[in-house]
């Protein structure tokens, strides 16, 4: 290899590095704050091996160090709600409403807000429901996750989706002269790892270093184009490139996964 392709693999594996270690700089998040009918109970659901601090109830609901405020209703929204939704508004803090028992003829909690979840009667909490609603509405849920273990899966579930599908997308549209943009699925690969090691709790656990997830994603990366080039030969070109990113990158999502939890489990 050339000294300035040398140069340049220095300098990708340099800023590999600093993306694996990004999510774990963030600053720390706020709480989980829940009101409303049965607070206690979905608090205690939501923050089942949580954090201290990390699950909240308060009544009426304070949105002074709330990452996300969880408002269950048993019945039409009402002026509480809408002065809620305008404080939270405010300052950029979501609203998850948890509607108890919905009728048809109550007021749609859609005009609220976009992340309702329902809860029919004779049923428990929708806890997995209600815990993708949080995921989805705050603006740092690997973080949040970290401390509310509950979260965790559709979190990664959600960063996962992303990562494959944007990845596929930038295989297809890769120039067939010298196959998928190798450089920025590699990106998304690891904005991707980033994301599901940031999941992590902070007291956990073993982890893999960030230099040894970067290490192994370049390396992937090159393998995975060598694997593309060849299967040029017999498919379609944009085929073969989404189909070789999209793999890649749900596999290494799944290596990462059962590395972790190798490293967990012999802590």
């Amino acid at each position: 290899m050339k000294r300035a392709g040398l140069t340049a693999v220095a300098l990708e594996a340099r800023e590999a590095v600093r993306t694996v270690q990004d999510k774990k700089a963030e600053d720390p998040v706020g709480a989980v704050v829940v009101s409303g009918t049965l607070a206690e109970q979905l608090a205690r659901e939501l923050g089942a091996g949580a954090e201290p601090g990390a699950v909240v109830v308060r009544d009426p609901p304070s949105i002074a160090g709330a990452e996300v405020v969880v408002r269950i209703l048993a019945g039409d929204p009402a002026a509480p709600e809408d002065a809620l939704v305008r404080a939270a508004d405010a300052v950029g803090t979501p609203v998850v409403f948890v509607q108890l028992w919905p009728q048809a003829n109550w007021r749609p909690l859609f005009v609220l807000s976009p992340f309702v979840v329902e809860c029919r009667a004779g049923e428990g909490f929708p806890v997995p429901d209600i815990a993708r609603a949080i995921a989805r509405s705050v603006a740092h849920p690997e973080a949040l996750a970290a401390r509310v273990p509950l979260l965790e899966r559709s979190v990664e579930s959600g960063v996962v989706v992303t990562a494959v599908a944007r990845a596929a997308l930038l295989g297809a549209v890769g120039t067939r002269r010298r196959g998928p943009a190798r450089p920025l699925i590699t990106l998304t690969q690891l904005r991707m790892l980033s994301s599901l090691r940031a999941t992590e709790g902070s007291e956990a656990q073993k982890e893999l270093p960030p230099a040894a997830v970067a290490g192994a994603t370049l390396a992937a990366s090159f393998a995975l184009r060598a694997a593309a080039r060849s299967a040029t030969r017999f498919l379609p070109v944009p085929l073969v490139n989404a189909a070789v990113a999209a793999g890649g990158t749900l596999a290494l999502a799944e290596l990462l996964r059962r590395l972790q939890g190798r490293l967990s489990g012999s802590s």
